[in-house]
């Protein structure tokens, strides 16, 4: 018989006493829940349980006589981080009972919350919000942007219509069958391997996500007849988007297949149509050809902080092992600008002094001191930097950021270059 898992002990913030959530508190928490939010359904709340990673323990509560009073919620992932995988949690589902609100509950459990991501060994913490200004009070910063496009369904169509080029590779599109998961997963990882920013997929992960159902349909590009194919290795499949409603939430594809971008949109574009849906939202990264598509098209692309007033945030839950994890390609970012001699860039975050030594040999990161070349922010833009959400240079000119020389400047754009990060809607879609 295996041994009992060890019960972690309750986290306290001033007088609150903050308790680590238990299977027999789910009923509790679904009510509070339905409550204040009215939602999520009860397929979707049972459906986060599934997820590989969950955990009840990974749920906070303050309790008032037995009671759940506030709720939070955090979700472990790993994020691509080009050539790294760094641990994370993303807060979810932070709420306090109207009765008891006004009583600093909240600040309590998200302070216990910040303590619990570090204990945890999480890099860094990150949330979607309408409300940024609650979350910057417990160091919380706006990092990542929406990316979006936006056309009409027949404008796309015309135009797809009138490219003779994008039909002269044509591919077989139809929907996708459950066999073809491997496909998927081969797609993804071929499209993400060198990117900022989407979470690290297992197979155990890929099946919880396509269960949950939080889309419509998925639609394959096929490079070769419609046939069924068991083996991975040689199943023609080169590209697929998943859909809800009139949104392609996601859309990947070989990239030794361009037109196969294209060919999804106009199969969308038509099922959209089909349905008395007038216009089509491509949901992707930014560097996305296919929103210059949709934007010659007539569309319109959208990529910025806020999206219907909704941002994202990040939280460093641990700087200096972030910076230390982050060592390797600090130095893969050094050797390509083709620097050859070492550099000593000093960080003054607040009041706090760091010097990040890079070179030949790796990268090394020290407290107490700065050196002569250094930048100066507050603790939120240094979150920015290091994510890569903005540009040095951009923040300097703001204000935002200081330079004690320009060979800081300098040195700080060649190892904290501002990133396309970005991250899938896909994984965030409620059922």
């Amino acid at each position: 018989m295996a041994p009992a898992a060890p019960v972690k002990e309750p986290l306290w913030s001033g007088t609150v006493r903050v308790e680590r959530g238990r299977a027999g508190d789910h009923s509790d928490i679904y009510q509070m829940l339905l409550a204040v939010f009215h939602g999520p359904s009860r397929e979707e709340f049972h459906a986060a349980q599934d997820d590989p990673a969950y955990e009840p323990a990974n749920r906070l509560l303050v309790k008032r006589t037995g009671r759940c009073v506030a709720h939070v919620q955090l979700v472990p992932r790993t994020i691509l981080f080009g050539s790294l995988r760094l641990p994370a949690d993303q807060l979810a589902w932070l709420v306090t009972l109207p009765e008891f609100r006004s009583q600093g509950i909240a600040g309590h459990l998200l302070s216990a919350a910040n303590r619990a991501m570090t204990a945890d060994g999480t890099q860094f913490g990150m949330l979607r919000t309408r409300i940024p200004h609650f979350f910057r009070r417990w160091g919380w910063a706006v990092c990542g942007r929406h990316s979006r496009s936006r056309a009409k369904a027949r404008q796309i169509l015309a135009h797809y219509s009138a490219a003779p080029e994008l039909r002269r590779q044509p591919l077989n599109i139809r929907l996708w069958r459950h066999v073809e998961l491997p496909a998927l997963m081969r797609i993804y990882a071929q499209n993400t391997a060198a990117a900022t920013g989407p979470l690290q997929r297992t197979e155990a992960y890929w099946r919880w996500l396509i269960g949950r159902k939080a889309f419509d349909h998925i639609i394959v590009a096929l490079a070769g007849p419609d046939k069924l194919e068991l083996n991975e290795a040689t199943a023609p499949i080169v590209g697929y988007a998943v859909v809800r409603q009139n949104r392609v939430v996601e859309l990947l594809a070989d990239p030794a297949y361009p037109t196969a971008g294209p060919q999804l949109l106009a199969r969308a574009c038509a099922d959209a149509i089909e349905h008395d849906q007038h216009d089509l939202i491509l949901e992707s990264p930014p560097h996305d050809p296919l929103h210059k598509f949709l934007t010659d098209a007539g569309g319109q692309f959208h990529h910025h902080e806020a999206d219907d007033q909704e941002v994202f945030m990040m939280r460093l839950s641990d700087p200096a092992g972030l910076m230390r994890r982050m060592g390797p390609l600090l130095t893969e970012r050094w050797q390509a600008a083709g620097m050859s001699r070492r550099c000593e860039l000093g960080l003054a975050v607040g009041e706090q002094k760091h010097l990040l030594t890079v070179g030949r040999r790796g990268a090394t990161w020290a407290t107490g001191r700065l050196g002569r070349n250094f930048i100066a922010c507050n603790r939120a833009e240094f979150t920015r930097l290091v994510l890569g959400h903005c540009d040095p240079a951009e923040a300097a000119g703001q204000n935002r950021l200081t330079a004690s020389t320009q060979v800081a400047l300098q040195w700080a754009g060649i190892l904290f270059p501002r990133v396309g990060l970005w991250r899938p809607t896909w994984d965030d879609l409620t059922a």
